[in-house]
């Protein structure tokens, strides 16, 4: 298979619907790998994972799985936005150690590896959990209006938000193109953090600022949709197609 194809990892508390609007628009140009994580959709009754070393694990079986279907590597984009972009960082990496890299990373709404601030809101009490998350304007109403769900949910934040805190603090340098979307407003990921990305990837690596905070730069799925294809047809040429 020489095709295009792209693996998109979720936000926190995100499932396989977390980006709707991008994988109809990126289903018309190729295949879309949508992991399940434990805790959601059809792992709903498993216990999502504390440690990003687990997650990072489950999350490479399953793409390794795919790559035994015949897919090539290097016809890979993976993107992430927020917790999904260092997981996709991670794939990258695993990819490259592998000894065939990913044909590009796209990440969104986070700041590098070694440049994460030491936040602990998986330790915060429940309510204090959810309004923390809440304030970043990326959860949605119905669920902060719905207590039953809401139940259902705090604990798979909690365990993302902890996941997140175990990353390592060290610094990824990838052979492939890295592209970075946040927003300037952003305290999540500051601009000067999210201007980084591009050094840590290779040849034609690229960067855009949006106006806003965290949930702007998520909203803004048409032009993450536009950097991933980007980066599938002329990577070299990302920064001036987005």
């Amino acid at each position: 298979m020489t095709e295009s194809w792209f693996a998109l990892y979720p936000p926190v508390g995100g499932g396989r619907g977390a980006y709707s609007r991008m994988v109809a628009e990126l289903r018309e140009h190729g295949h879309c790998h949508l992991p399940a994580l434990a805790g959601r959709d059809s792992r709903f009754a498993e216990t999502a994972a504390a440690r990003f070393t687990d997650l990072a694990d489950d999350l490479w079986n399953q793409l390794e799985a795919e790559l035994g279907l015949g897919r090539s590597p290097d016809r890979l984009v993976l993107f992430g936005f927020s917790m999904g972009a260092l997981i996709a960082t991670e794939m990258a990496a695993r990819l490259q150690q592998r000894g065939t890299g990913a044909g590009g990373l796209v990440v969104a709404g986070c700041p590098p590896p070694h440049l994460l601030a030491g936040r602990a809101v998986h330790t915060l009490p429940d309510e204090e959990l959810t309004a923390a998350l809440a304030a970043q304007g990326t959860v949605p109403s119905m669920v902060l209006d719905d207590p039953e769900l809401l139940s259902v949910m705090v604990p798979v934040w909690r365990a993302d938000c902890a996941a997140v805190a175990s990353h390592p603090r060290r610094p990824v340098v990838l052979d492939c193109p890295v592209h970075a979307l946040g927003g300037t407003e952003d305290p999540l990921a500051r601009e000067a953090d999210v201007t980084v990305w591009p050094r840590l990837g290779g040849a034609g690596s690229s960067v855009r600022l949006l106006p806003g905070d965290h949930a702007a730069v998520l909203d803004r799925q048409d032009l993450m949709a536009a950097a991933v294809l980007a980066a599938a047809d002329r990577p070299s040429e990302v920064g001036a197609r987005w």
